[in-house]
Parts: C-alpha cells; structure tokens; sequence
C-alpha cells in the first residue's frame, strides 16, 4: 500500500491533472453518441428472425404500416370523402411513403364481359343514400376491404399507409412530422387516430431525450443533497459529487467509443453509476472526516488519509468486486443491449475504485475543510436505537424468522402472475394519446402489428396455393388474427369476378393455366403493384399478412409458435421457412428475457455464493450471504405478480442488481461480526457492537443507493418508472436483510468461520 499511496501524497495536484485529463480524452467520445429505440436493437444484428425481417423486406417492400383512422358523423358524405382524397394524395408524395390504400382509391375486382376488370370502390362520390348502400355492399363482400380500411360498423375509415422499405435515409421523426402536420389540418370535425411502428419509435426517442436530459442531473442533485446532510458540509458533497462526474464521462465515453448506442435499456446507465459508485467516496471521505474531527491536532492530514484507506480498502475493494460479480453475471444474458450495460456499468465501478484510491486522497490533501465538519459527531440516539434495534432480533430471533419465512412464502405466490411484455406500446400508461390510439385502431381495423409468413414454391399452382389457404385459415381460427391476406385472395375475388360474382367460384382456381391467366388480366386492367406486396416478379416466392391487434409478449409468442408448429406438422418448413413481422419480433423478444432472467439470476447466485465462501474461506458464509438476498427475489417478484408489474426489457435486470448491490451489505456485516466475535465478544454483544459501527455504514450505503435510484422514478417509460419502484424496493429489503435477518440466523447457527481461529468463542 505504500508503494501505491506515496506518489498519490507526494505528487496530489498531477495525479488530479492525470485524472481530469485522461477523463477529457475518453470523453470526447461522449458527441459520438446516438439514440436507438428501436425494438430490432434488442436482439443480435444476425439474429435468424432479425435476417429473415430484412430479406422480407427486400423481396415484398416495407413490412411496416401506418394506419391513419378517420371517425366522423358519416364517412360517406362528400365532404369526408373529399378530404379522404385529398389525404390519400398528399401521403402518396411522401418520399417515405410505399403505397397508400384508403377509401377512395381501394381496388375491387368485379365481374366484366371479358372475365373480370379491376376498379376502384368509390370512382365518384355517391349522390344518396341508394349508391352509398351500394358502396357499402360492394365493401362487405370484399374481405380484403371489410374491416381492414372501413370499419364494420361503417362508422370510421381507414387509411393504410405502407412505408418504404428503410434505408435509413427516411427518419422516424420525418415521419412523424409529416403525418402528425397532415393530421391537424384535416382533423376537424372528423377525430384521426394515427398508430404505427415508426410512429411509437419516434415517440420512444423522444421519451428517451428527454429522459437522458433529467434523469442523470435529477440524480446528482439528489445525490448532493443527500450528501450535504449527511456531512453538514458543501465540501464534502463536492468531492463525491466531481467524482461521479469523472465516472459519468469516462463510462459514456467509452460507450461513444465502441460505438454503443442508447437504448430503452441504456437509459438507467447514469442513474446507475450514480447509485452503485457514490458509495466507495462516501465510505472514505465519512472515516476520513470523524478521524479529522478527532486527531487533526494530533496526527498530520497525510497520516490520517493512510489510515483511513488503510482501514477501508479492504472492505472498499469487496464491495466493489461483489458489485462487479452481480453486473458480469448479466453477460449470460442473451439479449445484446443487457450484456453492454454490464460492460459499462462495471467499467464505471472500476473507474470508481481507482478514482476513490487516488483522485480522492489527492483532493484531500490539497483541500481546506469547514469547522462544521470537523465538530460533527454521530448521534447519541441513533446509536441507542441501533442497539436497541441488534438486542431486539437477539433475543426474538426464531419468531422472527418464522414469522418472515411465511410472509416470504406468501408473497413469493404472486411470482406464477407475472405477465412479460415487451411490447413497446405498453411502455406509456393506458390515458396516453399513443396508447389509445392503438386501442382505438385494434378495436375497429384489427391493429397495426403484423406477422408474416414466407412461402416458398410455384406460385401458380393450385396445389401450393391450397397450403397458403390452409395456413390461412388456420391463423384465421386464432382470436387474436383480424385479418389474413395473401396472393390466394386475390385469386378467389378474380375467380369470383370471373365467373360473375357467383359465391360458387369463391375458391381457388383448378388449374395452373387459370391463375396465369387471372393474374394476367389483373396487369391489363389493374396496378400490377398491387400484388408486389403478396408475390414476387417470379412467382416464385410470397408471403401471407397478418394483422394481429396489440396483445401482451407472452401470447404474442403462443400466436407465433402455434404457426411454427402447425407448418412443422401440417405443411413443410422448406415451403414456409420463416415467420416473422413485429408480432413475431415482440414475441420472440419476450421468451429471451425470461430465459434471460433465470440464467442471469441463477449465474448470479452461484458466483456470488463462490466468491463470500473464497472471502471468508467457508461455504457457509456464502450461503448466508445469499439467503436474505434470496428471500428480497421471493418477496419483490411476488410484488411485481400482485402489482401486475410486468417483466420487461428494463425489469429483467432486477435480480442480478439486486443480488451484485445487496450482497455487499451481507459482506460488511459478517466481517465486522467476525471481528467482533474474535476480539472477545460474545455472540449475542456482537451484534449491537456491529450495528453501531458496520451497520451505520450499511444504512448510509443503503440510502445513497436507494436515493441515487430514485430519480428513476421521474422517467416518462412505463418499465423504467417501475425499474426505480423495485429496484428501491428491492435495496430497502436488502438492507432489513442484512440488519435483521443475518444477525438472526447467526445468532442460531453460530457458524465456525465466525469464531475464533481455535473454534471456541465466548458466549
């Protein structure tokens, strides 16, 4: 430690130069930084459901919609149907705009002289009421139509609008802007509801701006305050206060460095460097200011800060590492953006370390401190009431742990509710304008969420296109499934038409020869575009549209496997090799957080367990390290099943934090108890001796920590609103855990490592 301490003491003001410096050249990166909120970033860029989305995309166009529902008195009156036209051409010349279907430019293929013409359902506005029947006829007979750009109740319309196939040139934002300007000036008196993907990613980026703007400053300055009480000085705020600034820009210029982006994820990364690393500073400027309160007059500052680190760094370095171990675990974790917060939150821990070990001791050196700081002393009461609290759970330890062990038990039964939902529709609350436009289009146009099938064959034939039916009709069977159309519908509507509009020819037609001549037809009198969306040039490859309404992840995924396992059983997975779309993604997405979670958690719990025994040089003590953390897990996703909380991106990192914070007070506590069983005390005085001394410094951890993380509770998401609720209530369990529960159970098992080195120990 000399070796180490004596540069940082003899040359003060060049290791604070070397810090500042080395933290300004890493955080040049920090203008580097960009947003990502889309769901895709959640997953591995070659991810098979991920490279499946894309090559869709390539082969039928954008998979995205836009819907844009209109709801007036009657939508069939002209000057509704002028402003749909109106509408309809203005979004057509968007640059980001694919096609648009809408009321008055929706094709139907009716029966002619020469088989069958395509035409538009509206080509002039009706003049009564008798055309407007017709109109509507004509629409409920179409499937294609009925229900997807009117509603059944005919009283709103719909305009689909489907975007471009993304190059990245086309921005969220222009395409919010654009539809968003076009909504208010031809919203009166007709209501429009607008929903789509790039509609709420757009919403989540700015969410997340304004996030990143208040949430880590809201952080410091809690932080500050807190430190100002507990020190009752400015000075001893500002030091812990410049370091968390250092830890800030290094970690997020390091992120800007490899290139990271920030996601719904990566927006908790300030808040946790603040929550995690505020406390290795605090523990050494709080020892170093009582022994200057007490010794200034006796010992120089250079001798007082070696002591003080001397004490310290031990109990310093395991925190820090069981915090390490807690955060590394989430490197089991499958989901790509999870596994960067772990590497930077742990970067930003070691940075903490090392700030604390040499920035700290140097500031310290060269600054003067107040007079209110050096008179400060602990206070009377509250050491009684420590004492009172430690000889409380001596003398009724068993009840208690009975009494706990069942309320536990109790609350862990909520853990069988917890829904995981990673649909980010559900990030905003249920009374937000993104949230019930949504509803309003699944209720009446069967959502805007798609999933996709890809279909792989000779198109033209009828054998193949009877799977494609098949498979339709099988998806059509599932309550979530609004509407399913595929090349196959249109072959029935053109047979239909062919054979003059007899329900009889609603099929698919005989023979090879008849669909090449249907879809033929359809290119003379038709937009041979229309069907890009369902068939390539070729014929070769095509695809069957779902439109799904928004649902919850975990049947998002049962709609996708139950698809998987009916073409595995029923059809052939060369001829359907992928299904996909947003439905399948949030799905998906849903079933690698829970697999995610137990893998993390349980990853968590061995090393943590392995790393105490190794500390303590028994098993035992990394056992009853775990044990109070185990039962705070129990006990918060409980809560989180009763509270219908779900389990999302943001809270599936609950138990590895949970686990990599709260052990650190299980540390403190059985070492101090363990030096104070072997210098001589009994079992049950040790435990008021620890509480007084080990246990204040635990509480103040435990109060910065829980301070630091609620600051997440002022964010606009959902899942990081309820991440801050738990992961507070998550410490503050913590904390009685290590201040009631342990002390309890030592004091019944009174443990070999805890005693003196002989294995006797006074009792």
């Amino acid at each position: 430690m000399k070796q180490w301490i004596n540069p940082v003491l003899k040359y003060p003001r060049s290791v604070i130069a070397l810090s500042i410096l080395l933290t300004i050249i890493l955080g040049s990166n920090i203008p580097k930084l960009r947003l990502d909120p889309d769901v895709k970033a959640m997953l591995p860029p070659d991810f098979d459901l991920i490279v499946s989305m894309d090559q869709m995309d390539e082969l039928f166009g954008g998979s995205e919609l836009v819907i844009m529902a209109l709801t007036g008195d009657d939508i069939f009156s002209q000057p509704t149907l002028e402003k749909i036209a109106k509408m309809t051409s203005e979004i057509e010349a968007f640059p980001f705009v694919e096609k648009v279907v809408s009321l008055t430019n929706a094709a139907d293929v009716i029966g002619s002289e020469d088989g069958f013409e395509v035409s538009e359902i509206i080509e002039e506005f009706p003049q009564g009421q008798a055309e407007v029947e017709q109109i509507k006829q004509r629409l409920q007979r179409n499937e294609l139509l009925y229900g997807n750009i009117v509603s059944r109740d005919f009283t709103s319309t719909a305009l689909i609008v489907m975007l471009a196939n993304s190059d990245k040139s086309n921005s969220d934002e222009e395409i919010y802007q654009a539809l968003t300007a076009l909504k208010r000036r031809y919203e009166h008196p007709e209501i429009i509801h607008m929903a789509g993907y790039s509609l709420t990613r757009q919403a989540l980026s700015v969410v997340m701006q304004r996030d990143i703007l208040i949430l880590f400053p809201y952080g410091v300055v809690l932080m500050i305050f807190f430190l100002v009480f507990s020190f009752r000085s400015w000075i001893g705020a500002f030091l812990p206060f410049v370091i968390l600034i250092l830890i800030a820009v290094n970690t997020l210029g390091l992120m800007g460095l490899l290139g990271l982006k920030f996601t719904i994820i990566g927006l908790v990364i300030p808040v946790m460097l603040i929550a995690v690393t505020s406390s290795y500073s605090i523990h050494i400027i709080s020892h170093y200011f009582e022994e200057y309160a007490i010794e200034s007059g006796s010992r120089s500052k250079d001798e007082i800060i070696r002591s003080s680190l001397g004490l310290l760094i031990t109990p310093v370095f395991l925190s820090a590492l069981t915090t390490l171990i807690g955060f590394l675990s989430l490197q089991s974790h499958v989901l790509p953006p999870i596994r960067e917060l772990a590497i930077l939150v742990s970067f930003g821990i070691v940075v903490a370390f090392i700030l604390s070990l040499t920035f700290l001791p140097a500031a310290l050196k060269i600054l003067p401190f107040s007079v209110h700081l050096q008179e400060g002393r602990s206070s009377r009461r509250f050491n009684v009431f420590l004492d009172r609290w430690g000889r409380f759970f001596v003398h009724h330890k068993t009840i208690f742990l009975v009494i706990l062990v069942g309320a536990v038990l109790l609350i862990g039964t909520g853990i069988p509710r917890i829904r995981v939902d990673t649909n980010p529709v559900c990030f905003w609350n249920k009374q937000s304008e993104i949230r019930q436009s949504n509803d309003f289009i699944d209720q009446y146009f069967g959502g805007s969420s798609q999933l996709s099938i890809w279909a792989k064959g000779d198109i033209k034939s009828p054998e193949f296109l009877q799977k494609m039916e098949l498979l339709s009709e099988y998806l059509k069977s599932k309550p979530q499934v609004t509407q399913v159309v595929s090349i196959v519908d249109q072959l029935k509507l053109m047979n239909q038409a062919f054979h003059g509009d007899s329900v009889e020819y609603d099929c698919i037609p005989e023979t090879r020869e008849q669909v090449a001549q249907y879809l033929f037809l359809y290119t003379l009198s038709g937009d041979p575009e229309d069907l890009d969306q369902f068939v390539d040039y070729d014929y070769e490859q095509a695809q069957i549209q779902t439109r799904v309404i928004e649902m919850g992840s975990t049947a998002s995924y049962q709609l996708y496997r139950d698809c998987k396992e009916f073409i595995s059983q029923n059809l052939s997975r060369e001829e359907f090799p992928e299904v996909t779309g947003l439905t399948a993604l949030i799905g998906v997405l849903a079933k690698m957080v829970v697999n995610g979670q137990i893998r993390s958690l349980i990853v968590s719990i061995i090393l943590v367990c392995l790393v105490t025994a190794l500390i303590f040089r028994s098993l035992m003590a990394g056992l009853l390290s775990i044990l109070p953390l185990t039962g705070a897990i129990l006990i918060i996703f409980g809560l989180m099943g009763y509270l219908q909380i779900n389990l999302d991106m943001a809270t599936v990192m609950l138990s590895s934090i949970l686990i990599g914070v709260g052990v650190d007070y299980m540390i403190h506590f059985l070492f101090r108890y363990r030096l104070e069983v072997r210098s001589g005390h009994s079992w049950t005085s040790a435990v008021p001796r620890t509480l007084r001394t080990s246990g204040k410094g635990i509480l103040y951890n435990g109060i910065s920590v829980v301070i630091g993380f609620c600051v997440l509770l002022f964010s606009g998401f959902l899942p990081i609103y309820f991440f801050g609720f738990l992961i507070v209530f998550s410490i503050i369990a913590c904390l009685l855990g290590a201040l009631t529960v342990l002390p309890s159970i030592l004091m019944i098992t009174k443990p070999k490592f805890i005693s003196m080195k002989d294995g006797s120990a006074n009792e």
